[in-house]
């Protein structure tokens, strides 16, 4: 069988247990026994006792109402096996049935449950027809037909696999007809699209389940993986909290993409789910993030208010509320600094080292990187006595760490420090140093 026309026969299965309306039950009975033999035939790969079967199958569901789909689904079925016979004529017969069925039960504008299996059927059908037409160099008719696919399918946000069927059959046809760089768009949506999580996939998975591969997909980078996988996290939370947090991971993919005002507005609609002291943790998240976007977007008082309320909300003295105070001070004196308000700034930086010094003492690295950032504040604000020794315990405090990143940060401030304040000769040794330990670990 064709791969790229071996359209998934799962749908098939699923034909035993629809029916709209009750028929006889001897069409019922003769109906089921026909259809299910022909499905066994055809996963055993006897191809002409499911032909046989599915031709009675089709003759019994023609007894059914006009709004029963298991005389579409029988068509379908059928066209399967006509495929692996190489019947292309009688499979197009057979498709065209089952599409011509379907167009007559799908309403564009009904969301219900049976209307959007109405629509699967529909893209499906028109996907077999399309790639019979594009085999056959009937290129207009193909792309038309592949076009009516995509669109019906993405009404109802159908299933990924099928999606991707009709992607690659529009590629192929891009192909042929010399559209080389269309072609290659779609082969980078496939490419995306197999990322993803099915429809189905997600509609199996508990709210944590969906926060974990949210998580670990915003993680490894893949952002279109993550906001889908958190959008359905909105929609399955049966808690507050719990949507709140799926709605901060849309807001950090936003954020991630640049899209500030979006971030904000979801992180201001996340809030509004987020009461009492049992959620300051998420709310103090929530409100880090926020004072982010606000600085990225260079608003500066909206900034500090959202870092200043997060600190507000916290409990300083629990280790997880402490972890999320540095990131607030570190955030203010973003902000101070970005301002041209060194003393302010100077302030935060003091209170995230002390935070820092209560949680892993003066030996972590961490301690370090705090002290250097008070350090080039005070040598920005004059304090050049304070800074001078600043800068040289930062050095001391260093010695003994095998990673040269806050040496050489340190060593470069400085440098720097020594040649605004004419020290010269100091300033070559220091800058000597520097360029010793890069070449060090380059």
């Amino acid at each position: 069988m064709n791969n790229r026309t071996r359209v998934l026969l799962l749908a098939c299965v699923s034909a035993t247990v629809y029916g709209c309306a009750r028929a006889e039950r001897a069409d019922e009975k003769t109906w089921k026994e026909s259809f299910d033999s022909g499905f066994s035939a055809m996963q055993s790969k006897n191809y002409a006792g499911a032909e046989s079967n599915f031709r009675n199958a089709v003759e019994s569901a023609k007894a059914f109402p006009k709004n029963d789909v298991r005389l579409a689904q029988t068509y379908d079925a059928l066209g399967d096996v006509y495929i692996a016979e190489n019947n292309i004529e009688d499979a197009k017969r057979a498709y065209g049935n089952t599409y011509n069925i379907y167009k007559q039960l799908w309403n564009w504008r009904n969301n219900s449950v049976n209307n959007r299996d109405f629509a699967i059927g529909l893209s499906r059908s028109a996907l077999h027809l399309a790639n019979i037409a594009c085999d056959a160099l009937r290129l207009d008719e193909a792309e038309r037909l592949y076009d009516e696919a995509l669109s019906v399918e993405e009404s109802v946000l159908g299933p990924d696999v099928l999606k991707e069927q009709i992607l690659a059959g529009k590629e192929k046809l891009y192909r042929l007809t010399g559209r080389t760089s269309d072609a290659e768009k779609i082969k980078e949506q496939i490419a995306e699209l197999k990322a993803l999580p099915s429809v189905d996939d997600t509609q199996s998975m508990s709210w944590k389940e969906l926060n974990e591969a949210g998580n670990e997909a915003f993680q490894s980078g893949n952002l279109a993986k993550a906001e889908k996988i958190y959008s359905s996290g909105v929609e399955r939370a049966r808690k507050p909290l719990q949507q709140a947090e799926s709605m901060r991971g849309l807001a950090r993919i936003f954020e991630q993409q640049k899209e500030f005002g979006k971030a904000i507005g979801k992180l201001e609609q996340a809030r509004t789910l987020l009461r009492g002291d049992d959620h300051r943790l998420e709310l103090a998240d929530n409100l880090n993030l926020s004072g982010f976007c606000y600085l990225r977007l260079k608003q500066y008082a909206s900034a500090e208010k959202m870092f200043g309320d997060a600190i507000n909300v916290l409990q300083l003295k629990n280790r997880g509320d402490a972890d999320r105070g540095k990131i607030s001070y570190e955030g203010l004196t973003r902000a101070y600094t970005d301002e041209g308000n060194y003393a302010e700034a100077e302030k935060s930086a003091r209170s995230k080292m002390a935070l820092t010094l209560e949680l892993n003492g003066k030996k972590d690295a961490r301690y370090a990187e705090d002290l250097l950032a008070v350090t080039v504040l005070q040598a920005k604000e004059g304090k050049n006595d304070e800074a001078q020794k600043g800068f040289e315990t930062v050095i001391e405090l260093e010695e003994g760490n095998p990673s040269p990143r806050y040496m050489l940060a340190a060593l470069d401030s400085f440098g720097k420090f020594l040649r605004d304040t004419r020290q010269d000769a100091r300033a070559d040794a220091i800058e000597l140093r520097a360029k010793t330990l890069r070449a060090e670990f380059e």
